[in-house]
């Protein structure tokens, strides 16, 4: 669960070769939209996610772990760093 926060939805493009990690249900477009996706762009990396548009929706626990770790990812290529041992479940909001 992630705290109230944005939906993109009818996101267009060709979407070539990305990697959609999570995806949230749009009430609008009655589909699971991209929420937290990767690229590799030449001998680059690309995170990126739409989450976090507000200081209520950067408190969740669940944005901050999946920011950090998708940082980790685009500089190292790898991801190390632990969940955090309040991350958010299926039922439950966990927010600073």
């Amino acid at each position: 669960m992630h705290s109230k926060d944005e939906l993109y939805d009818s996101l267009r493009g060709p979407a070539e070769g990305v990697k959609v990690l999570a995806t949230a249900y749009s009430e609008k477009s009655k589909k699971h939209e991209p929420m937290v996706m990767t690229i590799s762009y030449g001998k680059g990396r690309v995170f990126h996610t739409p989450m976090g548009h507000a200081d209520y929706s950067m408190k969740c626990i669940g944005f901050q772990d999946v920011l950090r770790r998708g940082v980790e990812w685009v500089v190292t290529g790898m991801v190390t760093s632990k969940l955090s041992p309040n991350f958010p479940s299926a039922e439950k909001v966990s927010s600073l």
